[in-house]
Order: structure tokens, then C-alpha cells, then sequence
């Protein structure tokens, strides 16, 4: 195993990914929803100190006053701003916080300058870089053995599959002098016409022809059907005569083919009605202030979403209505929501309250928001 002098031959660089803070290289406004973990939150980025970080409720104290206090109440927090970390009380342990910041860039360690003691001689340690050159060998190792395994069943299904492609062809062969005999019988009996004088309907047919044979074909004139007896009952097979029939797609009848078709073919959608719930800027952790009331009574059948600039966290909507804007009620039973660097909702939304009535007020409330997402945009579809 190496020890940490040949690593640091390599004198692999911190590397700093900084903003000078003028006019041409400005600070990022940031806003980072991110939970307090041991105490403490590490924001995306290295914040100004001239600017400060804002969170909603909480006052920030200078490090002066934290070292002649040291400890804090549980509405403060503690920037280092040198390290992009805040440090909180133990109350607000798990819980997510927005914190505004202007962003003056990153600070990225190699790999290879993150060590391990392996043992108490402080000349034997093991880096970051050597667990993870060990790993990717191992992952090589796997799939080389992986892909001998997939060989060997691709070889042992072909084998089986001509087997049984052998067996099925034995069984057909089998089965085809049968089979050749009973189509020849039932294409007799299927295909024999023997036409009968027509009768008016189909109680006379059945009482002048009382035992018909297999092909008796006969005519009613009353509706122009055409029958034939199949052995058991009479089928009608066709409808003859100088009647108007009903209309079909293939011919006219009490209206034209095409008057029918453009009636059948009228969509469904034409009933469905849209709310637009949107917000055209950046995203945050709260309901989106846009209230869209529904004048119609109707079903909800299609929730979707989409935003010009993707998070680059997940996010997590839901969506809401009322009618005395106290209490507010989910439809959803799975709220939509948006992967990492996604510009469209996962698509896996599952409605749970789809009735909606005239008058309802919707609106969106972000539970919540992937970072830097922007212009969101929801369509509910209703079908009035």
C-alpha cells in the first residue's frame, strides 16, 4: 500500500473556482433549501461576507459575540464564512432551511489529498483516491466475470430454444392430418348456401322451415335480412331489400357515410378545459401566489408540468383547492414532481379527488423547490 509521501508527489491542486464581486465578474444570488445536519448546513457555495446570508426567522451573530457567548439560542445561527457553513442550535437538528446568499464560488478538494489512518504508525495511510483506483478495479474484475456468465446462459437458452423449436415442430406435424380433416368438414358447413323462399320475419321462418339443415338460407322481407341455420339457430348474415338501413361506415343510410364519419369521429377533448397555474420567475419553497377559479362542474383527468430552467435538486408539488380560502385541499395523491435537471414532471401523478365543482379556487404550492428552478408552468385539464 502507498504511502502518503508518493501521493504527494503528485502535488495534486486544490482547485478554486472563485468571482471577483465587480460589475463584470458579479456575485451569484443564491437561494439553497438545505436540512441541518449535526448542527450545521454546507451551502453550494462560499458566500459574501459583505452581503450576508438571509433565512426567513433567524437573526445571524457576529463570531465576536458567538466567542464571548459560545453557544446559540434557537433563532441564531453562525456563518464561517470562509468554509460555507452555518452552524445552528440543536432544536432546528433535521430541518430544512432557505438560505439567500450572494455566491462567490467553490472550493474543490482532490481525492487524493483526503487521507484515512489505517493503523496507530502515522507513516502508514491510505487516501481517498487509493479506495476508489481499489474499487474501479474491482468493478472491472466483475464485469469481465459478469459478461462470461451472460455468454454462458446466451449459449444454454439457444440449446433450449432448439430444442424446443424441435418439439413444437414434431407436435405440429402431429396435429395437421387431424386439423386438415376438421377445417375441410367445417368449411363445408360454413361455406353451404341452400336458399329457401322468404318469409316476413323471423317467427314465420322459424315456423314454416321447423327442421332446417345445415345452409337453409332464407330471406325476410319485412327487414331485408338475410338467414342461415348453422346447425343450431338462424344467423343472420347479410340485410338485402329496397329499405334505408342505419347508417354505417360503409354505407348510406338515414344520413350520409360522410355525415357519419365526421360525427363519429368528433373528439372527446372537445369537452376538457384547462387551468393554468404558473409563476414566471424563480422558485421557492412556498404556494405559488397565482388563484385560478373554475366556473365549470367537471373531472379532473390530467395533471402536468413543465419550467424553463430546470432544478438542480428534485421538487415536489402539490396541488391545492378551496371554496372559503381557509382550508385547502390536495387533489393529488401522488404530487408532481421533478427529477434533477428535468424540464418535465416525472409523469407518475396519480389523481385522488378528480371532482371538481363550479366555483372551486386551485392554486399550486411548492413543498419543495429544486434549486435556481425557474418559470414554472401547470396545466390541470378538466373534462366539463
Amino acid at each position: 500500500m502507498p504511502d502518503l509521501s508518493t501521493h504527494l508527489q503528485y502535488n495534486d491542486p486544490v482547485t478554486i473556482i472563485s468571482r471577483s464581486g465587480t460589475p463584470q465578474d458579479p456575485f451569484v444570488d443564491r437561494a439553497d433549501s438545505l436540512p441541518v445536519i449535526n448542527g450545521i448546513i454546507t451551502l453550494l457555495e462560499i458566500p459574501s461576507s459583505t452581503d450576508k446570508v438571509n433565512i426567513a426567522g433567524f437573526v445571524e451573530i457576529d463570531q465576536e459575540v458567538f466567542e464571548n457567548r459560545p453557544y446559540l439560542n434557537e433563532h441564531e445561527f453562525l456563518v464561517h464564512y470562509g468554509m460555507g457553513v452555518i452552524q445552528f442550535h440543536p432544536s432546528q437538528e433535521g430541518k430544512a432551511h432557505l438560505c439567500r446568499y450572494k455566491g462567490r464560488g467553490l472550493i474543490m478538494y482532490p481525492a487524493s489529498r483526503i487521507y484515512a489512518m489505517v493503523s496507530r504508525n502515522p507513516d502508514v495511510v491510505v487516501t481517498l483516491q487509493d479506495y476508489i483506483d481499489q474499487i474501479q478495479t474491482k468493478i472491472n474484475e466483475n464485469q469481465i466475470a459478469l459478461g462470461r456468465i451472460e455468454d454462458a446462459i446466451k449459449q444454454s437458452q439457444a440449446q433450449t430454444e432448439l430444442s424446443k423449436l424441435a418439439t413444437d415442430k414434431a407436435n405440429l406435424a402431429a396435429e395437421d392430418a387431424t386439423q386438415s380433416a376438421i377445417k375441410a368438414k367445417d368449411a363445408y358447413n360454413t361455406t353451404r348456401l341452400v336458399y329457401k323462399e322468404p318469409v316476413q320475419d323471423l317467427v314465420e321462418l322459424r315456423a314454416k322451415y321447423p327442421l332446417p339443415e345445415i345452409g337453409w338460407t332464407a330471406q325476410t322481407y319485412k327487414d331485408g335480412k338475410r338467414y342461415r341455420y348453422d346447425g343450431k339457430n338462424w344467423i343472420e348474415i347479410d340485410v338485402f331489400g329496397s329499405n334505408l338501413q342505419p347508417v354505417n361506415e360503409f354505407k348510406d343510410g338515414l344520413m350520409s357515410v360522410a355525415e357519419h364519419m365526421k360525427l363519429k369521429d368528433m373528439p372527446l377533448e372537445l369537452q376538457d378545459r384547462v387551468i393554468l397555474l404558473c409563476n414566471s420567475s424563480y422558485v421557492f419553497q412556498e404556494p405559488i401566489g397565482i388563484l385560478a377559479p373554475f366556473p365549470f362542474t367537471g373531472e379532473i383527468i390530467k395533471v402536468e408540468a413543465v419550467c424553463a430552467a430546470s432544478g438542480e435538486t428534485e421538487s415536489e408539488i402539490s396541488i391545492e383547492r378551496t371554496r372559503d380560502f381557509n382550508t385547502w385541499l390536495n387533489v393529488l395523491d401522488r404530487n408532481i414532481k421533478f427529477n434533477p435537471n428535468e424540464k418535465k414532471d416525472d409523469k407518475q401523478v396519480t389523481i385522488k379527488h378528480k371532482q371538481v365543482t363550479s366555483g372551486d379556487i386551485f392554486r399550486a404550492n411548492v413543498l419543495k423547490a429544486g434549486l435556481n428552478m425557474q418559470s414554472l408552468t401547470i396545466l390541470v385539464t378538466v373534462r366539463t
